[in-house]
């Protein structure tokens, strides 16, 4: 992790590449990331903080069956992987400030890992949808301590 903050401080595409190296070492050996220890809230998705340093965050997320997030933007870089479980990630396109229309539709599964840039538009929405929980681990281009959350905008879902 310590290479992340070192990474986040040099900044841009290095940094992406770092989380990604990262993130792909931790969805191939989830056991690298006590599950156990990690706060679950029913119904919703429990935000674990596992690493803050840098100018970047790394947080464990238990996804409940039906947890959802809404349909959002980031304010800083994004990448995330899964651990276990499935989750839908739905991308939209915004047709106004406040609304958004379905593109895509894929379910993630374990090993998958993605990393999104804050130059977008990167509209999406994650769901666990399944019967069990899921675990995602989600490596952020922000300070923790500056920021509450990743997530610049949220929309509202306009039918296709």
């Amino acid at each position: 992790m310590a290479a992340l903050g070192r990474s986040a401080q040099a900044g841009g595409r290095d940094y992406i590449a770092t989380a990604r190296t990262v993130l792909l070492r931790l969805v191939a050996d989830p056991d690298l990331v006590d599950a156990a220890r990690l706060d679950r809230r029913p119904g919703a998705v429990a935000r674990n903080l596992l690493f803050g340093a840098g100018g970047i965050s790394v947080w464990a997320m238990v996804w409940s069956p039906g947890a959802a997030t809404p349909v959002h933007d980031h304010h800083c870089s994004c990448c995330f992987g899964i651990l276990s479980g499935a989750l839908r990630e739905t991308w939209f396109r915004a047709v106004s400030p406040t609304h958004a229309v379905t593109t895509a539709e894929v379910i993630r599964r374990p090993g998958f890992v993605a990393c999104m840039l804050p130059s977008g538009p990167n509209l999406h929405r994650i769901v666990n949808d399944g019967p069990e929980e899921a675990i995602s681990i989600h490596v952020y281009g922000y300070d923790h301590e500056a920021h509450a959350s990743s997530v610049d905008r949220t929309y509202e879902i306009l039918p296709g």
